[in-house]
């Protein structure tokens, strides 16, 4: 007889993942946060009416435990005191309730909003001391767009992408508001930093990026949630061939569904 370990394997079938993109949209493709979920369920840690909640929240921690990790940006030297995603959201769950109550509201806001990122709830820092960082006492939920008021006021980036744009030389613009970027651009409605493209009425698509992104001082978000997960594609160098004694160019394609254009200082 067999003495294999009944229960859920670790692993996410192709079906489950097909009933959260009919549920939530194409961009729940995260296994490893849909098996949080799952297990957090199974256990009767949380009801399953808060899935998507969970979902958020364990990307939200894994963007978090990442980018302290690596010391991205604004994260260099920031302390995180979790070293996986599903210790960070059990925690919060369990012991901070009042974080995860407001959490479950800001993800029925952000539903109801059709996943706007604005809405989008995020794990923040309520004391921003490196070596405090992310711990239990010192994080709350905080909607992806609280801060956009005072970042009207902060200068943005335009870069100018695709065929438009000089092949030598990227073609930007500095604003010294968004919203004089949203009335140049002509656009009612923009966000910076999302790390996706912004198509104008005029055809052309531009990435926007605050002061802080543009010079490296921190990241795009890494798990933008679009209501539409949107996958670009671009092309490497590799090597030259010689044909009919014709030199040309190879490049290897590749896909990215976010991006972040960095400005050096040459001096």
């Amino acid at each position: 007889m067999s003495d294999k370990k009944k229960g859920r394997p670790y692993m996410v079938l192709p079906s489950e993942i097909n009933n959260w993109n009919e549920k939530y949209g194409d961009n729940t493709y995260l296994p490893r946060a849909i098996l949080c979920t799952q297990t957090l369920i199974e256990n009767e840690i949380i009801d399953e009416e808060h899935e998507f909640a969970c979902y958020l929240l364990f990307k939200s921690i894994e963007s978090r435990i990442h980018s302290c990790r690596y010391e991205q940006g604004v994260y260099k030297g920031v302390h995180c005191a979790w070293s996986d995603s599903i210790s960070g959201v059990t925690d919060i769950i369990k012991y901070k309730t009042d974080m995860w109550l407001q959490w479950i509201e800001q993800t029925k806001i952000f539903l109801e909003k059709d996943q706007q990122q604005s809405y989008r709830p995020t794990v923040d820092r309520t004391e921003t001391n490196p070596d405090v960082g992310y711990r239990l006492s010192n994080i709350a939920m905080l909607p992806f767009g609280k801060n956009s008021y005072k970042a009207q006021a902060k200068p943005v980036y335009a870069f100018e992408m695709g065929k438009n744009q000089s092949k030598s030389l990227a073609t930007f613009k500095r604003y010294e508001t968004i919203t004089d970027a949203k009335k140049d651009m002509g656009l009612p409605n923009l966000e910076s930093d999302t790390g996706v493209f912004t198509n104008t009425p005029d055809g052309k698509t531009f990435i926007l990026q605050s002061s802080a992104t543009t010079v490296g001082e921190q990241s795009v978000e890494l798990d933008s949630n679009e209501s539409e997960q949107k996958v670009y594609m671009g092309y490497i160098p590799i090597g030259q061939i010689m044909i009919d004694g014709k030199v040309f160019n190879v490049h290897q394609p590749f896909t990215f569904e976010q991006v972040q254009i960095k400005l050096k200082n040459q001096s």
